[in-house]
């Protein structure tokens, strides 16, 4: 057999003529893709195979061990999983063996291919060499074990089970992949060729280096998980905070068993605790810490900006979606111009209806006077430099976490430097304010500094660039859009970070298997964000604001300068490379940074006792920003 190793997620071919396996050195997967057609039968008979066997043995345990609740339940558990994967795996063979099919009743709910030639055999066999290779085995070797698994023998049986369902909910979109996709084709493609010059691959350090630095941080981030779940055991909010805190004491001490008490908390999550465990930057004790690690800044202020625009409210996308207006240029953004001119001191009031922006800056912005004659008292005793190019930041976090607040590792770095206001959006988050609350808050934020800023401080935005990082950059490419849509001023350039270009998780993207072993970016992290998120009635398939990279051409064409960055190890990768093709096709100036090796949320790891290498990610994010302010 032959081995071919290669540098990045998207090397892929084919068009081999003899079975290859491939090895990727820097995917932590390690995924053994074969992709000739015996190779993927073969894959899809050994899935059969080991499903029967699994559920003939799930349900021996079941009548041999009836006075054993726990295996019972577990033992029907894997029972409803399987059955669901076997009846998805045998219509794809059905049709791979006889090349047509006629659905019936029971398989009509899984939306699987319906012509042989609709089938992605590629796509369909890197779930399945997965599947096969890293879960289903895993899961035989426990069953074995029952009903006599110890703790933490039960605790990795939840933790692949959960492996297991998303392995199945993604083999639906992974069968309907387009044939021609970008992640279809191999490196020698017209697509990758068109796309070469775009793109710039950066090794920041040697794999191994990496992946020893990202374990690090998240040890940090499985103690957090780790600490809620011990807490979360217990009712009464006191005897949480006490047990999260003993917890930390347990599990710092002990990194096998906060590894393995994370994992098993991640593996069937309730929201409430993640969403905690992601909060914890922004409370008790870690809130008072966190400012020690901040770099110093001459400026940091809190305005509270009111809804002086059109709110983009439920009401308003659904009525789109009714017109089909929804990915259209509409021309409808209904200026207000408040009868009353709000004062420094209002805008500086915390107010519950607002929206909170901080303003971070080198130097002290002046605040501009608010009566005539102090104006122009002002303007005699000083000529006041004025800022005409700012930079409006949009924090990442999942939709349901974070702030302006813990993004500021980075963010002062960027005011210092480029020596410009930057303007950080706190939008409202979800469970509680799901979409469109978020973007409604930035695009009323967007809309307010456009008009008005330059009536409270030194400010005249004549070139405005946005940035953000994860949710913040679908929020940033979901808020360019909606500048284009509804016909105002579009920003001066983007820079994305590892962002979310898809919400519709039916789209399968190869590098989400990244998510079933991160413990950043969970699998089950990913699914509790997004449906929090987005309420049943949106459709992120079609909506351009929720899915940016599903924006129409009309709107792809008037995009300012946009620059991306992402590493190979997230599961976010794909999307970035599918949207860069988009706008390369419609000429616009786009370009792309890949860091080999390097995980999602990188920005944020250049603190003290994080990564080394991502020093080098927000200097070049900087650059960026500069480049695109000039």
């Amino acid at each position: 057999m032959q081995f071919i190793q290669y540098d990045s997620l998207f090397n892929y071919s084919l068009e081999q003529n003899e079975e290859m396996e491939f090895v990727h050195p820097e995917h932590h997967l390690n995924i053994q893709s074969r992709i000739v057609k015996d190779k993927f039968q073969q894959n899809l008979q050994n899935s059969i195979i080991m499903f029967n066997q699994i559920l003939g043995f799930s349900q021996n345990i079941i009548n041999k061990y009836n006075n054993y609740q726990d295996s019972c339940t577990k033992a029907l558990q894997l029972i409803e999983i399987s059955t669901d994967g076997l009846m998805q795996i045998e219509q794809i063979y059905s049709l791979i063996e006889q090349k047509e099919f006629g659905f019936n009743s029971k398989h009509q709910n899984y939306n699987i291919a319906q012509t042989y030639n609709q089938i992605n055999q590629y796509t369909t066999n890197l779930v399945l060499d997965y599947l096969n290779n890293f879960i289903l085995n895993k899961v035989w070797e426990l069953l074995n074990k029952f009903p006599n698994q110890d703790k933490q023998q039960n605790r990795k049986f939840s933790i692949y089970c959960s492996k297991l369902q998303s392995c199945i909910e993604i083999l639906p979109g992974a069968i309907a992949v387009k044939q021609d996709d970008l992640f279809s084709v191999n490196q020698q493609h017209i697509f990758w060729q068109q796309l070469k010059n775009y793109i710039e691959q950066k090794q920041l350090a040697d794999h191994e280096q990496i992946r020893q630095s990202y374990d690090k941080v998240c040890e940090g981030i499985l103690l957090a998980n780790a600490m809620i779940s011990k807490g979360s055991e217990y009712e009464g909010e006191i005897k949480q905070k006490f047990m999260q805190g003993f917890g930390f004491l347990i599990y710092a001490l002990n990194k096998q068993k906060m590894k393995s008490r994370a994992n098993h908390f991640l593996a069937d999550p309730r929201k409430e605790d993640v969403f905690k465990a992601w909060n914890l930057p922004e409370q008790g004790l870690v809130k008072m810490l966190l400012p020690a690690i901040f770099p110093q800044i001459q400026f940091n202020q809190k305005i509270y900006i009111p809804r002086y625009f059109r709110c983009i409210s439920s009401e308003y996308i659904l009525n789109q979606y009714k017109r089909s207006t929804i990915n259209k240029i509409n021309n409808d953004c209904g200026l207000f111009y408040p009868e009353n001119k709000l004062t420094l001191d209002d805008l500086l009031s915390k107010k519950l209806d607002r929206v909170q922006v901080r303003i971070l800056c080198h130097e002290t912005l002046k605040q501009k006077k608010q009566s005539l004659f102090q104006q122009f008292v002002g303007q005699l005793t000083k000529n006041d430099t004025i800022f005409d190019k700012i930079v409006i930041h949009i924090h990442g976090g999942g939709f349901v976490a974070m702030s302006s607040r813990s993004h500021q590792t980075y963010t002062r770095k960027w005011a210092n430097a480029l020596k410009v206001p930057i303007f950080s959006i706190d939008y409202r988050m979800a469970p509680n304010h799901p979409y469109p609350a978020g973007l409604d808050d930035c695009w009323q934020a967007y809309m307010f500094i456009l008009t008005f800023i330059e009536q409270y401080y030194n400010i005249v935005p004549n070139k405005i660039v946005l940035v953000g990082d994860s949710a913040g950059g679908n929020l940033v490419a979901a808020l360019t859009i909606q500048a284009i849509k509804a016909g105002v001023r579009i920003p001066d350039g983007i820079l994305l970070a590892y962002p979310a270009l898809s919400l519709d998780i039916k789209q399968f993207t190869p590098s989400f298997l990244v998510s079933l072993d991160d413990s950043l970016l969970h699998h089950t992290v990913l699914k509790l964000c997004l449906k929090s998120y987005i309420e049943k009635e949106f459709n992120p398939n079609l909506d351009p604001m929720l899915s940016p990279s599903k924006a129409s051409d009309d709107i792809l064409k008037r995009f300012p300068k946009t620059r991306i960055q992402v590493g190979t190890y997230d599961p976010l990768h794909d999307e970035s490379f599918r949207f860069l093709q988009r706008l390369i096709q419609l000429k616009r100036d786009a370009r792309l940074i890949e860091y080999q090796s390097m995980p999602h949320g990188f920005l944020s790891f250049d603190v003290i006792n994080g990564m080394n290498e991502a020093k080098q990610t927000v200097l070049d994010a900087q650059n960026i920003l500069s480049d695109l302010l000039k």
